[in-house]
């Protein structure tokens, strides 16, 4: 995976969701990764994996539409059109990739709705909740 640029992770990580393949998108995240999103923060390729089972089982169907990515170095930020479910939001992404492999990922909600929307399928289903 070391040879792969950012873009192309990226790029992968999109296909990926698109796709419906949580394994996929795993893949592309470091066993120390960190996920932040309006939900909360997952650490951990295992946390972040089942976040991704539970948001991309078949009952939800997503479908980003990312606008250009802007990459420096190792950083990568794109804001994308999500479609889930039919109901579309606006998010910023911001990735850091370093050795083929995402080792962050921010998710911010641009739209009111897709505060809501990171509640319900951005987090891990394991995690206890309060």
């Amino acid at each position: 995976m070391s040879g792969r640029s950012p873009a192309d992770v990226v790029t992968a990580y999109f296909a990926g969701v698109t796709a419906g393949d949580a394994g996929a998108v795993t893949a592309l995240f470091a066993p120390d990764a960190v996920l932040s999103n309006a939900a909360g923060t997952l650490t951990g390729s295992d946390a972040i994996g089942r976040m991704y089972e539970g948001g991309l089982n078949g009952t939800t169907t997503m479908r980003p539409s990312p606008r250009r990515l802007l990459v420096d170095g190792d950083d990568v930020a794109v804001e994308i059109d999500l479609d889930v479910n039919g109901n579309v939001v606006v998010l910023g992404d911001f990735f850091t990739v370093r050795d083929g492999l995402i080792t962050s990922l921010a998710i911010y909600s641009l739209t009111p709705a897709g505060g809501r929307l990171l509640d319900d399928v951005g987090v891990d289903p394991s995690a206890p909740t309060t």
